[in-house]
């Protein structure tokens, strides 16, 4: 990639972890759900490319990252990180230390992926998560694990997906949970899974959640 492709990928993955995350040092992601939003004019990245742009992010101090045997990491922002996207957040056209603008990065209107107003820098709104979204959910994750139980998946795939659900579970747990995260992580867990046994035995199973 060149080096301004690098800079925007570290910037939209930045962008997207702030928000994904609600700007939070506690609550971690995997790497893995993490997308280039639509309309992205840059070279398309690899898995490599997001592994060197984490690397530097880490090197940088902006996010903590806690990798595996193999693939990417779980990854949480840090105080020094959080405070480079609310300055990129108030200012959307202009570069900071190490972001891109994230006018550079948006589609009209709305920043990556986003929660964030145009019209009102850091401003975010809040996602919404009812009964009917809660109970797909479990079905979901009650759905993947029969898939682990019943097929032979790759051990670093099967432990990777295992935490994430984990993960899931926990936020489920909350008297709120954040349908965003819950909706990323669903996202990440079904993409693995289609690659890891097929769309014949996933892509029913997976296919009403999340939407």
């Amino acid at each position: 990639m060149e080096t301004e492709d690098k800079r925007k990928l570290r910037t939209a993955f930045m962008n997207w972890l702030f928000e994904v995350t609600g700007g939070s040092e506690s609550e971690g992601m995997h790497a893995a759900g993490f997308k280039v939003p639509d309309g992205w004019t840059g070279a398309q990245p690899n898995e490599n490319d997001v592994w060197d742009a984490l690397k530097f992010l880490e090197g940088e101090r902006l996010i903590r990252a806690h990798w595996p045997l193999g693939g990417l990491p779980t990854v949480m922002l840090t105080h020094r990180g959080i405070r480079e996207m609310e300055k990129a957040i108030e200012e959307p056209k202009k570069r900071t230390e190490h972001f891109v603008p994230l006018i550079n990065i948006m589609h009209v209107g709305t920043i990556v992926g986003s929660q964030i107003s145009q019209g009102s820098p850091g401003a975010h709104q809040s996602g919404t998560f009812n009964v009917n979204q809660r109970e797909s959910a479990e079905s979901f994750v009650a759905a993947v694990r029969k898939i682990l139980d019943e097929n032979e998946v790759d051990p670093t795939v099967k432990r990777r997906t295992e935490r994430d659900l984990t993960m899931m579970n926990d936020e489920l747990a909350e008297a709120e949970p954040r349908w965003r995260i819950l909706r990323t992580m669903a996202e990440s867990v079904s993409d693995a899974l289609v690659k890891a046994v097929g769309t014949s035995v996933a892509g029913e199973l997976l296919s009403s959640w999340p939407i």
